[in-house]
């Protein structure tokens, strides 16, 4: 969970100790949230969705690349869970929920984490993708403003 937050009533009840109202998972996950000044949240929250995906293209291109090159030697079980990431992503699978709130790329990616960090000497491409292995997962964006943000001061509403 990425947030993006403009200053105002929303970061006061949104992110004041000690009543901070995120928190992580048992691996330690949690949500990153920044707080933009200037009430441009909308514009911010966009700018962090826009790199995001820039990553996750970059990360494809770079699985294309270890999966066609034949001096890449990979597992057959890592080679076909990077399959099933470009399928997923060539065909615009949404993530869909799972139980206890892992979604299916989250599962692939925590099947992918071990068997890149035991092949990453491999090849340099193994690394790269190690190096980028963050980017497998999917992260849901929100922009939250107030009443300043909505142009709504003193209109009740």
């Amino acid at each position: 969970l990425v947030i993006a937050n403009a200053t105002g009533c929303s970061s006061i009840w949104g992110a004041s100790n000690p009543s901070f109202p995120y928190t992580v998972n048992s691996k330690g996950e949690g949500p990153a949230w920044a707080n933009s000044l200037f009430e441009d949240n909308a514009e911010f929250g966009f700018g962090m969705r826009r790199a995001f995906q820039q990553r996750r293209d970059f990360l494809a291109l770079e699985v294309e690349n270890a999966l066609k090159d034949g001096e890449v030697k990979m597992s057959d079980k890592l080679q076909k869970l990077l399959q099933q990431y470009l399928v997923m992503r060539k065909e615009n699978q949404h993530d869909l929920l799972l139980p206890r709130g892992r979604s299916i790329y989250h599962q692939l990616m925590e099947r992918l984490e071990p068997l890149l960090e035991e092949e990453k000497g491999n090849h340099a491409k193994i690394q790269n993708l190690y190096d980028l292995r963050d980017m497998f997962g999917r992260i849901s964006f929100w922009t939250v403003g107030g009443d300043g943000w909505a142009y709504d001061i003193g209109y009740g509403g």
